[in-house]
């Protein structure tokens, strides 16, 4: 039996379940700052591709947008409590002790930037799930912390995430792709 699903069945999917999707953003930013889950599921180029898929949907951006930033500054959050909790005892645990120079990167990094460090660690690829242990390690204060980390996982949702909304939801989006529209069986752009 073939496994038959159009765009139009996915976004219809989309839309009959909206309701659902700040719940899906906010744990798909989460897991991108979770040290363990972050290795098993590529988060950024999901969030990008649903960006797009939701305003395709005509899903409204602002309440996942914010559930995004929750997500990833929670995550950030649990990284750093964790980690300045259990100390030195974090590194021994997998998959820390299988990444020392990655784990020592993270540390002179947070070193060097302090809370800057902390806001532009959401940005730094294979280093983000590390900069938070790094930080609860080296003992940052924590009300630095948090507004570092709410400062960078509002940055970073509105950089991977909004993009990719914005971009389909606009009417150049529209203009410039109507011609392959005309080609393809697409469905129309909700409005």
């Amino acid at each position: 039996m073939p496994f038959n699903l159009t765009a139009d069945d996915i976004l219809q999917f989309v839309r009959a379940n909206q309701n659902l999707a700040p719940l899906v953003i906010f744990l798909m930013a989460m897991g991108e700052t979770i040290i363990v889950v972050s290795i098993f599921i590529p988060s950024t180029f999901l969030l990008i591709a649903i960006g797009g898929l939701m305003a395709a949907s005509g899903v409204p951006l602002i309440p996942s947008l914010i559930a995004g930033a929750l997500g990833s500054t929670l995550g950030f959050s649990i990284m750093y409590l964790l980690s300045a909790t259990l100390q030195g005892r974090i590194l021994t645990t997998w998959p820390l002790r299988n990444y020392p120079d990655i784990v020592a990167r993270a540390q002179e990094f947070t070193l060097k930037w302090g809370i800057l460090g902390v806001v532009f660690g959401h940005f730094t690829g294979p280093l983000r799930v590390v900069i938070p242990i790094a930080a609860g390690i080296s003992r940052m204060p924590p009300i630095p912390f948090m507004l570092a980390n709410i400062l960078g996982a509002t940055g970073w949702i509105c950089v991977f995430f909004a993009p990719a909304y914005l971009v389909v939801s606009s009417e150049w989006f529209a203009t410039t792709f109507s011609g392959l529209r005309a080609m393809l069986p697409l469905p129309a752009l909700a409005k």
